[in-house]
């Protein structure tokens, strides 16, 4: 009777496996986590400490999380304008750059965003970086969502499902 009802479970298991298109992934420290579509087909990968959270897949659709402490007397969109210069700056081609925006709260919580595209010295490809920070009680979290070029029309949704994902 045991061996039967271990294979139920076992088919139940592959049936929600089946049933559910998406995939949960959870930072090192557990402070958030990301529901996403499966058909991304991203891999969680263990990091360096530079990231919470750093997603991959074969297409070089990346998503990074990382996380920064709350710097005091300085409002999100300032942090934000001086995280976009900087960031520029470790490129040597870059275009269609955007200036940081306001997005809808997320959660509730302040957040801007701001993009660019950008060409890959090594590979000679052109990416699309998108950069969402969150202004959280206890800290910033930066979002960097970074795909070729070619594959936006294939992934027209994957900064909304992202962050239509986000837990904290």
């Amino acid at each position: 009777m045991e061996i039967f009802g271990n294979l139920f479970n076992k088919i139940e298991d592959k049936k929600i496996e089946k049933t559910n298109p998406n995939t949960f992934f959870y930072s090192t420290d557990n402070s958030i986590s990301v529901e996403i579509a499966k058909k991304y087909d991203l891999k969680q990968y263990n990091s360096s400490n530079k990231y919470l959270l750093e997603l991959r897949s074969n297409v070089n659709l990346n998503i990074f999380i990382s996380k920064k402490d709350i710097i005091d007397n300085k409002n999100l969109s300032e942090i934000v304008s001086a995280d976009k210069r900087a960031f520029l700056e470790e490129f040597d081609a870059t275009s269609n750059i955007s200036d940081p925006k306001k997005l809808e709260t997320i959660n509730n919580m302040p957040s801007y965003s701001y993009s660019f595209q950008y060409l890959d010295s090594k590979t000679k490809k052109a990416y699309y970086l998108q950069v969402i920070w969150i202004e959280t009680e206890i800290g910033y979290y930066i979002i960097d969502i970074e795909l070729p070029v070619e594959y936006l029309s294939y992934y027209p949704n994957i900064i909304t499902d992202t962050i239509s994902g986000l837990k904290f």
